[in-house]
């Protein structure tokens, strides 16, 4: 068949990271450059009778630590810890960072991100000495306080990306703030749970918008595009920064064929912005009050239902990993 793969051609325009800790994935699907994990992907993962070594091994070292990391439970430590051994395993099979997820039930306290993302260096130093935490990044959902827990963290030298984005406020914040990266929500998150569930309109403008905005105004801060349905909705995106994908995604991705003029043609990114398309938005970094009616009023009030609603989901994930630690620790008492 003639024409390319749309993952050859999604690789010309777009890096390509691997949204996964299945470690068999990864092995499959090397060439990736990040790899991403988050609250799913820790109970996932612990769930499997493969990764009894991995669940062992963390619950023995947060029963060791526990007392230097007093401030979480026994429970919260082994799910941090197992996230950790989980990118140790992970990182011969990427080329570039690893990213692992704060606990959703702190995403609207400051200290306690900031917390987190001191703990996850740590336990990072005493896992694996060796490891360049340099390729760590820790996720944080973006609320006011959580990309306000970003700026210390960025001057501790800890680098962090905005998740569960779906505006254009977020956004600013997360390029003000120094996240290294954002990942703008296509779907709502339920979308990609609940097959009955059909959410509004995509956000595939807003990776659009968020990237050229960053471009403007010479922001470093990369926009990683994720929670996509089918494969068209990534080819729409090809030219944005960087796309977190599923592996069945990645792979059939890599068995479609299409003409490339098919393909170049479908990309939201190949319009150049014009002098009057470039677009004003006021600084947040210090005006929280403006910030939080800004973004309350977002897509008419649905941009705070969707967060709050993607936030419980990554919470109810988080309970069932502690779940599955707690289960696995009484089965040894």
């Amino acid at each position: 068949m003639s024409g390319m793969t749309l993952l050859e051609y999604l690789r010309s325009r777009t890096q390509v990271d691997l949204d996964t800790f299945d470690i068999e994935a990864a092995r499959e699907l090397k060439d990736c450059i990040d790899c991403t994990s988050n609250q799913f992907e820790y109970f996932n993962e612990l769930s499997k009778g493969g990764r009894k070594d991995v669940l062992e091994k963390a619950i023995k070292l947060a029963q060791k630590e526990h007392g230097n990391f007093a401030s979480v439970t026994m429970e919260e430590l082994a799910v941090e810890a197992a996230a950790v051994y989980m990118a140790i395993e992970i990182r011969p099979f990427v080329k570039g960072d690893i990213h692992v997820m704060a606990n959703p039930w702190y995403a609207y306290s400051k200290e306690k991100i900031i917390a987190i993302g001191r703990r996850f260096h740590e336990l990072f130093a005493l896992l694996d000495a060796g490891f360049d935490r340099t390729r760590l990044v820790m996720k944080v959902p973006a609320t006011w306080e959580g990309l306000q827990a970003c700026r210390e963290l960025r001057d501790h030298g800890i680098k962090t990306l905005g998740t569960t984005l779906f505006t254009m406020e977020q956004a600013v914040l997360a390029g003000e703030v120094g996240c290294v990266s954002i990942s703008p929500f296509i779907h709502e998150l339920k979308a990609l749970f609940d097959e009955s569930y059909r959410d509004g309109a995509t956000l595939l403008d807003l990776c659009v918008r968020a990237q050229r905005w960053y471009d403007q105004n010479y922001l470093p801060t990369k926009v990683k595009a994720c929670a996509n349905i089918g494969v068209d909705e990534i080819i729409q995106l090809a030219g944005v920064a960087a796309f977190t994908i599923v592996p069945d995604d990645l792979r059939l991705l890599d068995s479609t064929r299409r003409g490339e003029s098919e393909i170049h043609s479908a990309s939201l990114f190949n319009q150049q912005l014009t002098d009057a398309q470039k677009m004003d938005y006021t600084s947040y970094i210090d005006e929280e009050s403006k910030y939080r009616m800004d973004f309350a009023h977002a897509d008419d009030g649905s941009a705070q239902l969707k967060l709050g609603q993607a936030i419980q989901i990554f919470c109810d994930f988080q309970v069932k990993a502690e779940g599955i630690v707690r289960a696995a620790m009484q089965g040894d008492s």
